[in-house]
């Protein structure tokens, strides 16, 4: 019986997909990788979410000015999206 219990782990490990590797470097001002699909729920329907890679990077380098401008856009925008979520 025991050697079924393991059989059934080993089935359902090779069945899982394997997931690419992200594309994140690190050195982006943003970047979002949801390589394997993830379920969400909007408006009670069931959905499969996946995004490769989302990348937002500048040719040039920032200035201090420019990464804090940045830096509060996101936040402020990270924030709304938290409070949206929430209060609903």
């Amino acid at each position: 019986m025991g050697d079924k219990t393991k059989y059934d782990d080993l089935q359902q490990t090779q069945q899982q997909p394997q997931c690419p590797e992200g594309c994140c470097q690190g050195d982006e001002i943003l970047c979002i990788s949801i390589p394997c699909p993830i379920t969400i729920v909007l408006l009670g329907l069931e959905l499969q979410l996946e995004l490769p890679c989302i990348r937002l990077t500048s040719p040039d380098n920032l200035t201090p000015t420019q990464a804090q401008q940045i830096l509060a856009s996101l936040t402020n925008l990270l924030g709304n999206l938290v409070t949206n979520t929430t209060s609903e």
